[in-house]
């Protein structure tokens, strides 16, 4: 063989390890290898944090959280263009101003706690995306996740394709290279919520999403962590591919020494599979791990729903939903549904507090306020005015469906705790002592039992009574002969409209048939209700023109001690409060004002911001 021929095939040689090599670096094989997953504590600063000087309230604190916030390191954020940290995100909760989408935000008011919540579904993808030295980070679909910027026609086609991994057929991405890139990612969560938490000033947790039926049905959960005692990486969907699944992991950390809790979200989008009755087992678990539903955020509300409560008022409010609605995707039928389920199986799988968030992909948590300049939480889809009024709305394309149709700038979870610390926060999500709003900061506090006084002349004695003689929202009355009494008030938001009403809705379970009555409990402007049970407007308006709502009507506190007329003690019930505001401005007439926007006829531009406590719950 002559030295030109050698040349010539070593040549031929070196360029075919070249292509190979160069091929595995474009299209890596998936490595789906076993990696130990133990729980430990990943406290690094506040490990040495002395939380014993921090003052303690026996009658609680009023906190203002968001637990469901999506960064850079969430697939869907970061197609949309996000590219803010987990650390940015708790930045803007704190009140900094980050840069997001080509333009620098920050929050009108500040929060008290949060939680980044991206999603474990190719959180290790993520990884290898963002950072150069990871494997996988030159895969071909990496490269191209990286492509699309601000395109937004790319960014529709990769967001559908994506969903696809995560709905019927959950499966890691091809270029996936295994769970120490999980592990990677969930570290800089993790390092994120310890460099923020600043106790008696700001709080942080350990916290990620579960999302199964992404573009189908929503069967999502938030998982909350009380500590830093936490697995050294989060199992998503693509592994635990049904609530039994993931709630059993759950389960097994608490085992290994982990305190977490899971918060059902966006059931309005579940056709029906959200709170579906399963297995006694399934029932145990949801009663230990599930305290609270997320009622409120940015793509609907799931209290109820206008088509199945047609004598609920209140009902029609940011209804999103897909068609057809379904009864059973809705927290009110789930409470009632709890009381049924409890008597067959022992336990009450839906024995839910109420929570608000905003389910933001911008990391701007906190970001509510109907008449902020910066209200997208969408990525591109509602970063400005224009777009929320004529962009298809991704999760239903080509259905006709715009942005507007579906998005509000979502919720707020409140807590009434001694302290603005992770234990006492989290204590009190996990006592449901807590309550959710539709992005205003109503004030609301709800206690019940059987020997409060018929009124009382302040807030701070309502309170102090209260506490030492009954239970707060979220927990239990005992068994008794005689009706109990509830101490009902509420502050309005003190840069919001004045408050119009609280209602008391009450279900209840008795001889198989399940009920629900909502009473008016407390009215402003001196009304009271009609002989035919209708209530007369207090007759509060908005400037269409301006924005400007009516300050003239209305109450800035409203306070009751109410007992219940129909009282059966042989009935299981829940009592919540639904605390209703004067109109304001919508966003969409705040976009009409500001920008000249036209939106459709049909598009509210109005809206009552409103608030819903936890519940109390009268137990047999």
């Amino acid at each position: 063989m002559s030295r030109t021929v050698k040349i010539a095939l070593a040549a031929i040689a070196i360029l075919a390890i070249i292509g190979f090599f160069g091929y595995r670096s474009l299209f890596p094989k998936m490595i789906m290898d076993e990696v130990p997953n133990p729980v430990r504590d990943r406290a690094t600063l506040s490990k040495d944090l002395d939380l014993s000087g921090i003052s303690t309230n026996p009658n609680k604190n009023l906190y203002w959280g968001d637990l469901h916030v999506h960064t850079t390191l969430s697939f869907d954020a970061y197609i949309g263009g996000n590219r803010a940290t987990p650390s940015d995100a708790y930045r803007f909760a704190k009140g900094e101003t980050i840069d997001i989408l080509e333009r620098q935000v920050k929050i009108d008011r500040p929060l008290d706690f949060a939680a980044i919540t991206d999603h474990a579904e190719f959180l290790g993808e993520l990884y290898s995306i963002h950072t150069p030295e990871a494997p996988g980070h030159n895969a071909f679909i990496a490269r191209y996740f990286r492509s699309v910027g601000l395109d937004t026609v790319k960014q529709r086609a990769l967001f559908l394709r994506s969903l696809e991994n995560v709905s019927s057929t959950p499966q890691h991405m091809p270029f996936f290279q295994g769970f120490e890139t999980t592990k990677k990612a969930w570290d800089i969560e993790l390092e994120a919520a310890e460099k923020h938490y600043q106790p008696g000033k700001f709080t942080t947790f350990a916290a990620y999403e579960w999302t199964n039926g992404a573009a189908e049905s929503h069967i999502h959960r938030n998982v909350i962590f009380r500590d830093m005692v936490v697995p050294d990486y989060p199992i998503s969907a693509l592994e635990a591919r049904d609530g039994e699944s993931i709630l059993g992991f759950l389960d097994q950390i608490t085992q290994q020494g982990a305190t977490v809790m899971a918060i059902p979200h966006n059931t309005n989008l579940s056709l029906g599979a959200g709170f579906a009755e399963k297995t006694k087992e399934y029932a145990i678990l949801r009663s230990k791990y599930e305290p609270l539903v997320e009622v409120h955020q940015a793509k609907g509300n799931s209290e109820v729903h206008a088509s199945f409560w047609q004598n609920d008022e209140y009902a029609n409010y940011e209804n999103y939903a897909y068609d057809p609605p379904t009864e059973n995707n809705y927290v009110r039928y789930a409470l009632k549904e709890g009381l049924r389920q409890k008597e067959k199986y022992g336990v009450n799988p839906h024995k839910y507090g109420m929570i608000g968030s905003t389910d933001t992909h911008n990391s701007v948590p906190g970001n509510t306020d109907e008449w902020s300049e910066f209200l997208g939480n969408h990525s591109l889809l509602d970063r400005d005015a224009e777009l929320r009024a004529k962009r298809d709305w991704v999760l239903e394309f080509g259905s006709g469906k715009k942005v507007e149709d579906a998005v509000n700038p979502g919720g707020l979870v409140a807590v009434w705790a001694a302290a603005n610390t992770r234990p006492a926060i989290y204590d009190a999500l996990a006592r449901r002592e807590a309550y959710a709003t539709s992005g205003g900061r109503i004030q609301v506090r709800f206690f019940g039992g059987y020997d409060f006084g018929d009124n009382y002349d302040n807030y701070d004695a309502l309170v102090a009574a209260g506490y030492a003689k009954g239970v707060a929202m979220g927990s239990d009355l005992a068994k008794a002969d005689k009706a109990p009494s509830f101490l009902i008030w509420a502050g309005k938001d003190p840069e919001g409209a004045n408050l119009d009403r609280i209602q008391v809705i009450k279900g209840w379970y008795k001889d198989g048939q399940l009920a629900e009555k909502i009473y008016t409990v407390a009215l402003s402007d001196n009304r009271t209700i009609n002989e035919d049970g209708t209530i007369p407007s207090n007759k509060a308006t908005v400037n269409m023109e301006t924005g400007a709502w009516d300050t003239s009507k209305g109450a800035t506190t409203l306070q009751t001690v109410w007992t219940d007329p129909d009282f059966d003690p042989a009935a299981d019930a829940f009592y919540y409060l639904r605390v209703i505001e004067n109109p304001t401005a919508r966003y969409t007439l705040w976009d009409k004002i500001r920008y000249g926007v036209t939106y459709k006829a049909t598009t509210p531009l109005t809206t009552q911001e409103r608030a819903w406590s936890s519940p109390i719950w009268y137990v047999q």
